[in-house]
This record gives structure tokens, sequence and C-alpha cells, in this order.
């Protein structure tokens, strides 16, 4: 399956000029996707520049007055043609699909405040926002909350990795030198990704040691 803007940029790396491009909403190749491109999988690419819409999969409020079932006259062929390009280019332009708008709104709560006070925007960059965003919605799509904070910790920390321990307590070695910064921004992940009360463990830049042993001290290593 391909978005709109998807399947225009493959016919356009294919060596067809962007002028010969021509958005097709009489032959789609299935009512599951969004667009199609034309004779892509011959050995030379598309021969033409058309892309087959399906133009109800993301768009059915533009086009549900303008189509109508059966046989579509060529000049709405053409006057969809000019709305679908319209559509392509403000996607191609924004490098948006429907993923990246929802980010976007999330985002843009973010920096409102809506993940609450312990989450101080000034700590983070725009796209470590833009990043947080997205494993945001995951988190909505999925509920997974150890998984998608493993993640968005580990985009903001390379080096960092989660532990989750039988008792169901995680163990996070951050692998960086702790600063009030560095504090801040791993408990604004916590508050935004994990359960309310879930125990979680910090270490800094302690070496992990060996899982579920008894809490013991040597030098500087720490034993689970």
């Amino acid at each position: 399956m391909k978005r709109l803007w998807q399947a225009a940029m493959e016919v356009l790396e294919n060596g067809i000029r962007e002028n010969d491009l021509f958005f097709d909403v009489t032959d789609t190749s299935s009512p599951y996707g969004e667009a199609t491109v034309k004779n892509a999988y011959s050995p030379f690419g598309p021969d033409v520049g058309t892309v087959a819409v399906n133009p109800y999969y993301s768009y059915e409020a533009i086009f549900t007055h303008l189509l109508k079932p059966g046989r579509v006259p060529e000049l709405t062929r053409f006057l969809c043609d000019l709305i679908l390009r319209h559509l392509w280019e403000t996607d191609a332009c924004a490098g948006m699909d429907l993923e990246a708008f929802y980010v976007r709104f999330l985002a843009e709560d973010i920096r409102n405040g809506a993940f609450g006070p312990e989450f101080l925007v000034r700590d983070f960059s725009e796209k470590e926002i833009r990043r947080i965003a997205w494993h945001y919605l995951r988190l909505c799509r999925t509920g997974d909350y150890e998984r998608c904070f493993c993640d968005a910790l580990c985009r903001l920390y390379r080096n960092a990795w989660v532990n989750m321990r039988e008792d169901g307590s995680l163990v996070l070695i951050v692998n960086e030198p702790a600063s009030p910064l560095h504090e801040r921004r791993v408990t604004a992940l916590r508050s935004v990704f994990l359960q309310a009360g879930r125990t979680c463990r910090i270490f800094w830049d302690i070496p992990p040691g060996i899982v579920e042993c008894e809490e013991t001290p040597i030098g500087g290593f720490v034993l689970f």
C-alpha cells in the first residue's frame, strides 16, 4: 500500500517528468490502498506517469460529491487530476502522511504543556519533542508502556538500556554522567510513558552487573 505522495515520488524517481504525472481515478488496483503506480514492475519502470488513485481511501469527503458509481466523464477525470495534484504537492512539501499529521498536533500539545509540569519543554529540542510525540502516538495505539518507554529513552540516549525484572520493576542504565538536566529529562519520560507507581531504578554511569542477585556493591559495580 502506498500513500498518494509515495506513489507520485516513485514515478518521478523512474524518470517521468512532473508535468507528465497524471492521477487517474478510473482504475484502481485495490479498494484497500490509496494509490498504485501503473506498470511500476516492468523492467524499465513505469512507461507513463500515471498514478491510479482510490479517491475514497483518504479523501472521501472531497470526492464523494464529484464521482458517481460507473463511468467517470473525461472532464471529471481531469478535474480530479487537478485536485489530487494539489493534494500530492501539499503532502510532499509538508513531508506529512496521516501519521505525521497526528504527530504534528501531539508535538504542539507537548509544547503547550499538555504532558504536565514534570515535562519541561525547554529541556528538549524540537526534534526530540517530535520523536517523543511519535512514540506517544504508538503508545496510544498499542498500549505497550514498557516498549514505548524503552524506545523513546534509547532515541534520546543511544547507549541506554532497560531491564525488566520478574517482579515487574525496571532497571534503567542511562550510561550518561548524572546531571540535573538528564535527571529532569528521564523523569519527564517516566511521567509520560510509565504507569503511576511503577518502580524504576535508575543508574547513570555504573556498569551493569548480574541480574536477579541480591543487591551488593562491589567497587564501581552493582549486582542485582
